[in-house]
């Protein structure tokens, strides 16, 4: 053999080296994240309700497919990289400089899986892109508590990361031959850069057929038997990936715009129930309580032996409330509350602050009750502009917003979300005392939150139950407490309905929470310190939706409107909830649950009988299915139309009531 084919053999073995070196890089990444799949499983196991190993199985091999396309998206860039035809790809300073890229891009895939481990435990679902500007307006720095609070997470990661390493600087690497002629090394490594980037947009895609469209989060629903479980089958790069701009509604064609009525009808007109016009010209305030979940609450477990629960106060005004056994959250995340409560939307996939909808013109509570006289305010005290709430309820018509910049008392500061809730509610209670009346007040409050920290002064004086969520809640009821005896001194006090919800629920410690309809489930509480509204409704659903129609039906307004809910007192109209978890619409009516993906139902759960949805009931003779699917599909294709086209209020002009400007109702 010549010299001169003995060097281009070389440089053929070196290119074939260098192959088998990015080759096993994407297997060790994917066995990385393997792991962490792994990882995930074991932190969230009481939640996924994985039936058998056999679905495990399914599970993990299903997740592979989306692995693949992750670090297809991921890799591309370092198999370009690599097999750049160049002869100083060789080298041992470009050989560094490829192992830390490689290493940079998978411990941040790594972290990522991980972080979500235990952020699914508070939204049921895998991280999109919209939590970039969903937390865009929060100090970045205050997420690295995280690493600490949850510091067996990040012992974790941290040795999956030096595993990384020590098996990458073990992978045998390609050394650079003596120069010669490279002809042929730089046509079999020009055929190798493009083999390799057409085999990653196959791998993007997740199929190689004309007829496959690009694999997307449904496609993980194939591998699952629960909507809940769909987190594990995907990988969060995957999913902050393809959510990229993709947020947007499809377009439901079930029925004529007629046959859809007949089903669901949007245009809701308050007025004709029992209770009607019975709190005309009082004052309103709405309490948006943190991660409320019902398992919090003693006075709503009555059915579990021995359980107590962590809110004292909001057990004992539940005996002079009205309460509502059977209501549901819309959404999991806080940002998903607003607009479910003040406007009856449901999230178009993504928050709708945060959707490409944002912009819509919206129906809204505190714009109807603006033009029948009220003054509206919002109180929050976390900084101004976090999670976009002040930019929202201007939008839904508030005149007033009281965040922590108006409070200017930044020793009160938590050091993370806010300012406690203790002071920030007295403060509340001092400023509604200087409002014109009527007037409608929204509080949203922040301490119940990560990293479920209490003030100095209450450490070991509240239960601190059995995970710390229990703790923080213990003091927000003391802190709600404290602004109701504050409240009650006020001479607006008796005139003056009080709402109670939550933003969304949160899986604690019991089991009856861990399903798909339990992390939905929270207190709506209507509290008349003159004593006219109290009860219990124990069969009725209700929702977050329900809470805008009902509030104006109480007031006496009758105008027409937009709403896709209805007042609870209403008994004309279907009584449901319709709420969405990671690319799942569930439907709670009556005692029964439907699972529904958009083309064909999921699941049918009698919640009654099954609580913890052990026997999915789909299909089965004797059921609701097809008539709860009807309306669900009317109800989806209705609402995906008129956000769509941006078609949420009537076209009439919302006319002032006759109660006419702001004046004292007293």
């Amino acid at each position: 053999m010549s010299l001169q084919d003995r060097g281009q053999r070389d440089w053929l073995q070196a290119l074939a080296a260098q192959c088998r070196l990015l080759g096993l890089r994407l297997i060790v990444a994917m066995a990385l994240y393997s792991a962490a799949r792994a990882f995930f499983y074991l932190y969230n196991k009481d939640l996924l309700d994985v039936s058998s190993g056999a679905q495990l199985g399914r599970m993990f091999v299903g997740g592979l497919y989306f692995d693949l396309s992750a670090l297809s998206y991921t890799h591309v860039l370092l198999g370009v990289l690599s097999l750049l035809p160049l002869a100083f790809t060789f080298r041992r300073g470009y050989q560094r400089f490829l192992s830390a890229l490689y290493l940079t891009v998978n411990s941040l895939a790594l972290i990522l899986n991980l972080g979500d481990a235990v952020y699914y435990r508070f939204t049921f679902k895998r991280t999109t892109s919209s939590v970039f500007a969903e937390f865009s307006n929060e100090n970045p720095l205050h997420f690295l508590r995280f690493f600490v609070d949850y510091w067996g997470v990040t012992l974790t990661g941290l040795a999956l990361i030096l595993l990384l390493v020590v098996v990458d600087r073990r992978l045998p690497r390609p050394t650079q031959p003596p120069r010669t002629r490279l002809i042929s090394y730089r046509l079999a490594g020009s055929l190798a850069l493009v083999v390799t980037v057409a085999l990653a947009v196959i791998g993007m895609r997740g199929g190689s057929a004309g007829t496959t469209r690009p694999i997307t989060l449904s496609n993980a629903a194939i591998y699952i038997e629960q909507p809940q479980q769909r987190a594990l089958v995907l990988n969060t790069p995957f999913c902050l990936i393809r959510t990229l701009g993709k947020e947007a509604l499809p377009e439901y064609r079930y029925f004529s715009e007629a046959e859809a009525r007949q089903y669901f009808d949007p245009i809701y007109r308050p007025g004709g129930t029992p209770r009607s016009g019975s709190f005309r010209g009082r004052n309103v305030v709405l309490i948006i309580w943190e991660s409320f979940a019902r398992e919090w609450v003693g006075g709503l477990n009555r059915d579990i032996p021995g359980y107590r629960g962590y809110t004292p106060f909001i057990d004992s005004l539940m005996q002079r409330s009205y309460v509502f056994e059977e209501a549901y959250a819309n959404g999991s995340k806080s940002i998903d509350a607003m607009p479910s409560i003040l406007t009856s939307l449901l999230k178009p996939r993504s928050p709708f602050i945060l959707s490409v909808y944002s912009g819509n013109e919206l129906p809204s509570l505190p714009a109807r009750l603006d033009s029948m006289g009220y003054t509206t305010a919002f109180f929050h005290g976390a900084p101004n502009g976090s999670m976009g709430f002040d930019a929202f309820v201007k939008q839904a018509g508030v005149r007033r917003y009281y965040g922590m910049t108006e409070y200017g008392h930044d020793a009160d500061y938590d050091g993370h979300w806010g300012i406690w809730d203790e002071p920030f509610l007295q403060y509340m209670a001092r400023e509604l005392t200087q409002l014109p009346e009527p007037f409608f007040s929204t509080v949203f409050t922040l301490s119940s939150h990560h990293p479920f920290r209490v003030p100095d002064q209450y450490k070991g004086q509240l239960p601190k139950g059995e995970i710390p969520y229990h703790q923080s809640i213990a003091y927000t009821d003391l802190a709600l407490r404290r602004f109701f005896e504050t409240a009650s001194r006020q001479p607006w006090y008796q005139r003056t309905l009080f709402v109670l919800v939550a933003d969304h629920a949160v899986p604690g410690v019991l089991r009856e929470y861990k399903t798909s309809a339990g992390a939905f489930r929270v207190p709506i509480i209507l509290f008349d310190p003159s004593g006219e509204l109290q009860g219990r409704e124990a069969e009725a659903v209700v929702s977050q939706s329900d809470i805008y129609p009902t509030i104006l039906d109480l007031v006496g307004d009758e105008r027409p409107m937009i709403a896709f809910g209805s007042s609870v007192f209403d008994t004309s109209r279907p009584r449901f909830a319709v709420n969405y978890m990671d690319g799942v619409y569930q439907m709670e009516e009556g005692q029964w649950l439907l699972q529904y993906d958009g083309e064909k139902v999921l699941a049918l759960y009698d919640l009654k009988r099954d609580r913890l949805q052990q026997h999915d009931l789909k299909g089965r003779p004797g059921t609701p299915e097809q008539a709860m699917l009807r309306r669900l599909q009317a109800y989806l294709q209705t609402y995906s139309q008129r956000m769509r086209e941006n078609k949420l209020t009537l076209v009439a002009p919302l006319e002032p009531t006759a109660q006419g400007a702001h004046t004292p109702s007293h």
